[in-house]
């Protein structure tokens, strides 16, 4: 039974939900992977299953790739509050005809974030990714930071987008689906499924370019608003492989 959309009822109660998706470690290749292809991977994030987001295509790092994307949800104070919220995120090999499905990991927030963490702080954990077999093989590094959205009203009518959509990094657009983005860094194209990157509103090119006024002055209030939480703490930006050495819990989905 699909789980009913964390979307906001009122504008006072919601939260901007900040999701890394750092990298992975032991990706298991699909059978039908050959030797003279190097695997490259993606992954697919989302909380209500008609706005999912994707990362950039890993290129370089096969069964250990490295993504580095931010994405930001906005959701309600009950939402992250439930025992049961949780942000789902499959992995893709892309494939020359169809894209292969890897592994998939459903992070429970409350298995992240406490209900006493402060807002604007960062938490981290390593997931064990599920197969479809049912197994679990290789580990998924993943961020999870609480943004109030105050102040950021340029983003009121946004339910979900990615950090590189929002400063307008896309070098690829779908014209014909309404909300459709392919946020794939590079001239190459996945056969994955379409994934709605926004607020459903059409998205090409010349949108992109006129609006680069807004999506600085978003830029500029999420950076504000960061460091005047951080300020006066020491924080550590954790990313790539050796984000696994200041892991402390493994968990499985």
């Amino acid at each position: 039974m699909r789980s009913p959309a964390p979307l906001p009822p009122a504008a006072e109660n919601t939260h901007l939900l900040e999701i890394t998706l750092i990298s992975a470690q032991g990706l298991k290749a699909p059978s039908t992977a050959t030797t003279l292809r190097r695997l490259k991977t993606y992954a697919v994030v989302w909380i209500d299953p008609n706005t999912k987001l994707k990362t950039r295509i890993d290129t370089t790092g096969a069964q250990n790739p490295t993504w580095n994307d931010k994405f930001i949800f906005r959701v309600t104070s009950e939402f992250l509050a439930g025992d049961t919220s949780a942000v789902t995120i499959d992995i893709f090999a892309v494939g020359v005809l169809k894209d292969q499905f890897l592994g998939s990991v459903r992070l429970l927030l409350s298995n992240v974030l406490s209900p006493s963490s402060e807002v604007g702080a960062p938490a981290f954990a390593a997931v064990q990714i599920r197969r479809p077999s049912g197994r679990f093989h290789g580990i998924l590094n993943v961020g999870a930071t609480v943004i109030d959205g105050c102040g950021l009203e340029l983003l009121a009518g946004v339910s979900a987008i990615g950090y590189r959509d929002l400063m307008g990094m896309n070098p690829r657009r779908k014209k014909h689906s309404r909300g459709i983005s392919d946020v794939s860094s590079g001239s190459e194209s996945c056969g994955g499924d379409s994934v709605d990157f926004s607020d459903g509103t059409e998205s090409t090119g010349s949108t992109t370019s006129s609006s680069s006024a807004s999506t600085s002055t978003v830029l500029r209030e999420l950076n504000g608003f960061g460091q005047r939480e951080m300020a006066g703490k020491k924080g550590v930006i954790l990313c790539g492989p050796g984000f696994l050495n200041k892991t402390v819990h493994i968990r499985s989905t």
